[in-house]
């Protein structure tokens, strides 16, 4: 039998169909092969960073190279699902320095981007602006300069942009304002000028806020009250002048409000003592005025911290700071609060820090000296400044009951007589005392010998008499002594050669007799005067 022979058009059509699923073979194995184009897109965005640092082959960054495989490089995390891209590239604090590539935006799948704590300085590239995918970036803590480019508005899920503590300079991009998933933006620590971008207020998600620390002024814009998630507003130390908008008061998750070091004007809205979630509250340095409502502090039981010093305040302090019973921070100093200081303070037992010097506040019978025996409540008191007040009168003995904790007091620049307590010396950890421009009388108590860690002690220009105690010499860490202007009398005592650290002495207008200790002249390290 004749074996029929088959037509040449079909043998054409099978080879044609067989080439076919050999591309399609070959195609589909290409996008999930390791050699893939993807994957050396990867790689060579890499490769193109580590060739514009400084120090390419130091370091951390020393295996980055072809003999293994670039997800296995230190900072370089890939993703689990698509095993050849790059996801996140943690890099900070790696001790780097030199210029970030643009190659950075051919990461097509990074989500985060950490490059702080470096030295990497020119601009920002604004090929970053290509990383759609991008949710966190921090490049602070560098030395990059420029201005922040206007491709941030690609960052659409971005939650987190840090380019704080840097050298950037111009006005904050409106783009900012497209960022809708941003919940933390901290800018601050640059040279940044302009006015806070009213686009800003379209991030409704925001919920932490720095600007500090750079060359922002105009007006605060009332359209922050849009940003109704915020939790954190920091805004010191810029050029912001104007009134502080009585709408912010609707801001009611709000924990810090720091408005600290600018040019502020007028009075603290009512409305800002509302809100029940501060937990710190910072206007100091401005010029703001008026007197502190009554019940300023009924209605904020967390609050920590209060610093309102360095304006044109005036009137009392409210009696209701007591219900503001977590308090550790409270400063008032250069302001003109007068009266005398409510015994309410007493009851912060959380305070460590209380700075209420420079005002006009006054205290002239022993019962107006009760706060020092409220404050022994006070058991982490570290610092209580009451210099330069109208305080008069004799300074309660209960002074030597207050916190072990104590390290700063001044009285100074008030005028206050009668003697030092007897027992200040209980105070053992002061490394500050100043008690200089008062009427102090009689001498110095011997327990001041017990304060082995004072580094700072003046009674400058008082009426102290007698002799200086010997056993001051004990106080080996003093760096400043000053006895200038009082009516010391006898010999000056040799045991202050024994002070090795010091370096100020005052002796002058006194009553001294005798030449001065060659202990004491022959110090290398003290200056007497």
């Amino acid at each position: 039998m004749r074996r029929q022979s088959v037509p040449d058009n079909f043998l054409m059509a099978e080879a044609v169909t067989l080439l076919c699923f050999s591309l399609l073979f070959f195609c589909s194995h290409a996008l999930v092969s390791p050699g893939s184009s993807n994957s050396t897109i990867d790689e060579l965005a890499l490769l193109a960073f580590k060739s514009m640092l400084s120090s390419p082959s130091n370091g951390l960054l020393a295996s980055w190279n072809t003999s293994s495989h670039y997800c296995s490089w230190p900072g370089v995390v890939c993703s689990r699902r698509q095993p050849e891209r790059v996801v996140s590239l943690l890099m900070g604090s790696f001790n780097l320095s030199g210029r970030i590539s643009p190659s950075l935006g051919n990461l097509s799948f990074v989500k985060k981007l950490d490059l702080h704590g470096n030295r990497f300085v020119g601009q920002i590239p604004p090929e970053l602006g290509q990383l759609r995918r991008l949710q966190v970036l921090n490049l602070s803590t560098n030395t990059l300069h420029g201005s922040i480019p206007a491709a941030m508005g690609g960052w659409t899920n971005l939650t987190t942009l840090d380019l704080s503590n840097n050298l950037l300079q111009g006005e904050i991009p409106n783009e900012v304002g497209t960022l809708k998933n941003l919940v933390d933006l901290r800018l601050h620590k640059n040279d940044l000028s302009g006015k806070i971008p009213l686009s800003l207020t379209d991030s409704l998600s925001i919920e932490y806020l720095s600007l500090r620390d750079n060359r922002l002024s105009g007006e605060i814009p009332v359209a922050l009250v849009n940003l109704t998630s915020l939790r954190h507003l920091d805004l010191a130390n810029n050029l912001l002048s104007g009134a502080i908008p009585s709408a912010l008061g609707r801001l009611s998750s709000l924990s810090v409000f720091n408005l600290g070091y600018n040019n502020l004007t007028g009075l603290i809205p009512t409305s800002l003592w509302n809100i029940s979630s501060l937990t710190a509250f910072a206007v100091q340095q401005n010029m703001l005025s008026g007197a502190i409502p009554s019940f300023a502090f009924s209605a904020l039981p967390h609050l920590q911290t209060i610093a309102m010093d360095d304006n044109e305040f005036h009137g009392y302090i409210p009696t209701s700071l007591a219900n503001a019973s977590d308090v550790s921070f409270f400063q008032l100093s250069y302001n003109r609060f007068s009266g005398i200081v409510p015994l309410e303070v007493g009851r912060l037992r959380k305070l460590n820090w209380l700075q209420i010097s420079n005002n006009l506040l006054q205290a002239k019978e022993p019962e107006d000296w009760e706060l020092v025996s409220a404050l022994k409540n006070c058991s982490r008191l570290k610092l209580l400044d009451l210099g330069a007040n109208k305080f008069k009168g004799l300074l309660p003995d209960s002074l030597s009951n207050l916190s072990n904790s104590l390290t700063f007091l001044s009285i100074s620049v008030n005028e206050i007589s009668g003697s030092i307590p007897e027992d200040i010396g209980n105070l053992i950890n002061l490394q500050y005392l100043d008690l200089s421009n008062n009427y102090f009388t009689g001498t110095l108590p011997s327990s001041l010998s017990r304060l082995k860690s004072l580094q700072s002690f003046s009674v400058y220009s008082n009426k102290f008499n007698g002799l200086i105690p010997v056993t001051i010499g004990n106080l080996t860490k003093m760096n400043y002594l000053d006895f200038d202007s009082n009516t010391f009398s006898g010999r000056i005592p040799s045991t202050l050669g024994n002070m090795t650290n010091l370096l100020a002495l005052g002796l002058s207008d006194n009553n001294f007799a005798g030449r001065i200790p060659i202990e004491i002249s022959t110090s290398k390290h003290s200056l007497v005067s």
